[in-house]
């Protein structure tokens, strides 16, 4: 394929997932010249400085900002037509990443963990999960709530004979920067969490004094064996597959940072120092705020610190059930990179880069004290 008329189009820019393969092809990943024009289509408007993307450089694609592409409204042609309407150079769009609940796209999509089963009491199966055990799901599981199964039908069939193809890649804990605020972001939950309670208790730059923070959660879900992404890697393997459709095209591929799992015991005391906090288990206080409760309570601090940001791009409704990650994940769900690394991608760092990274981000952005 002639790289110099590659035209990405990235649906849900602006998300946890989408603004990551975005930061990567305006990074120039895998290399200069490998995408011609990246257009970043949002539903509602968002200014470019406050999406928080790599400035402009030699060598970088061009770019552009699309708003008011609602997926959510009419049919496949009432999207055609607004792409249209929206996108300069819509009929030159080579390839299409859409990142959201289902997947329907042209070369990349996404699913989470929960194609796996893992939101079924105890998980459905017993990790490491590999990607053949996606058709596997128990009926009941699968239809109506999970219907990954059935998109995969639909796009195989759809692409029959023609000259496209679709990629599902399917990340575990996806820990990584948004601009707007996500509420699937764990990451900026416990974010936020954390600069409000070292803050409260007093941790400022250079401080000394030592303050505990309890893990919020129970002590079985300390040794959950996982796998998280970091936003740099999930936008790098979205990528790879797009670029290599005659080996990625048509399959499911999992996406992690590492191929060893990771646990909260090793990633809490870790995330909590970022903070200056000393990370320690769960506590016996039964009374002890979770994190959605305690930033309500305290989100006042925000904007007497004019993080004004931070009131508006949190994790909103999503903050019960990230509240819940710490009772309910007891079980292993590592996911395996066998295809991933058949497949020709061999990056990986320690997952807790991934935390740091984010944390700096949200910073940066003035999502977080």
């Amino acid at each position: 394929m002639d790289t110099d008329s590659n035209h990405a189009i990235i649906l849900g820019a602006a998300g946890l997932l989408g603004w990551s393969v975005v930061n990567q092809l305006l990074s120039s990943y895998p290399s200069a010249g490998s995408f011609s024009k990246v257009t970043a289509a949002i539903n509602r408007p968002v200014s470019e400085p406050d999406l928080y993307l790599p400035k402009a450089s030699p060598g970088q694609p061009g770019f552009q900002v699309v708003s008011g592409v609602d997926l959510l409204q009419g049919t496949g042609d009432d999207l055609a037509r607004q792409l249209k309407d929206k996108v300069p150079g819509a009929e030159k769009i080579t390839h299409v990443f859409y990142f959201g609940m289902g997947s329907l796209c042209l070369y990349s999509g996404l699913r989470l963990g929960y194609g796996y089963g893992i939101y079924a009491l105890g998980g459905t199966f017993k990790a490491p999960l590999e990607e053949s055990l996606a058709d596997q799901l128990p009926e009941g599981y699968a239809y109506p709530d999970c219907a990954y199964p059935r998109f995969r039908k639909i796009l195989t069939k759809a692409s029959h004979g023609r000259d496209w193809t679709w990629t599902e890649v399917c990340p575990d804990a996806v820990i990584g920067f948004s601009p707007n605020g996500s509420g699937f972001s764990l990451a900026l939950h416990w974010a936020q969490y954390l600069s409000l309670y070292a803050y409260n208790h007093g941790i400022r730059a250079n401080s000394e004094h030592r303050v505990e923070v309890p893990f919020p959660g129970c002590e079985e879900a300390l040794d959950g064996k996982f796998s998280s992404v970091s936003g740099r890697i999930l936008g790098r393997i979205s990528i790879h597959a797009a670029l290599n459709p005659d080996t990625c095209g048509g399959k499911v591929i999992n996406m992690a940072d590492n191929e060893q799992p990771t646990t909260i015991r090793h990633v809490w005391p870790a995330v909590a120092s970022w903070f200056g906090l000393v990370g320690v288990g769960p506590s016996d206080d039964a009374s002890a705020l979770k994190p959605g409760a305690y930033v309500a309570k305290y989100k006042h601090v925000f904007e007497e610190n004019g993080r004004h940001r931070a009131l508006t791009c949190g994790v909103g409704a999503g903050s019960a059930q990230l509240d819940g990650v710490g009772w309910w994940l007891t079980f292993d769900r590592q996911l395996s990179l066998d295809r991933l690394r058949a497949l020709g991608f061999r990056e990986q760092r320690d997952p807790v880069e991934g935390w740091m990274e984010a944390f700096e981000q949200f910073k940066d952005a003035g999502i977080i004290l």
